[in-house]
């Protein structure tokens, strides 16, 4: 059995292939954080945990400031086939 792992920055996140989706408030625009953007900004030792990073985000389609964000595994591993 691995241990738990530690997830806390933004670094961590990406590199246990995880990623954030931010959804506004006010309209529900739902849209997948660009990681690489946000690790250049912020960098990779920024924690996410906490209302510091919905703060900083804002919605693409409104322009709305309260956003929240969730964390999600890139790698689910299910099939997207047509069949």
């Amino acid at each position: 059995m691995q241990p738990p792992i530690r997830i806390e920055t933004l670094g961590d996140l990406v590199a246990h292939d995880y990623g954030l989706n931010a959804t506004c408030e006010r309209c529900r625009h739902r849209a997948a954080v660009d990681m690489a953007a946000l690790i250049a900004g912020l960098g990779a030792g920024f924690r996410y945990v906490g209302h510091d990073l919905d703060r900083l985000l804002r919605c693409s389609r409104c322009g709305e400031k309260e956003v929240s964000v969730q964390v999600h595994y890139l790698h689910s591993g299910r099939s997207r086939s047509a069949n």
